[in-house]
């Protein structure tokens, strides 16, 4: 009788231990989709990026030569989302 409870308390931290491990498989994978997915959508808006690059650079350049941040506002307006 000892060795049968014995043999399922194993049994069930055998379980247990493998459906612990089958959660943190499937977290890993939801991360890597998700990885995944931002990746891909950084590719879609590469357009985008380098147009803001520019924009901002732009910016740095007219700084530099001395126009004003409320003039530079005016013309190259950057919304921070």
């Amino acid at each position: 009788m000892n060795n049968d409870t014995r043999h399922i308390n194993m049994q069930f931290g055998i379980e247990e231990r493998k459906l612990k491990l089958l959660e943190k498989e499937s977290e890993i994978k939801m991360e890597k989709l998700k990885a995944k997915a931002d990746h891909e959508c950084l590719k879609l808006d590469t357009p985008c990026m380098k147009f803001i690059v520019e924009l901002l650079c732009q910016q740095v350049q007219l700084l530099k030569e001395g126009v004003s941040q409320d003039d530079i506002d005016s013309f190259l307006p950057i919304v921070n989302d």
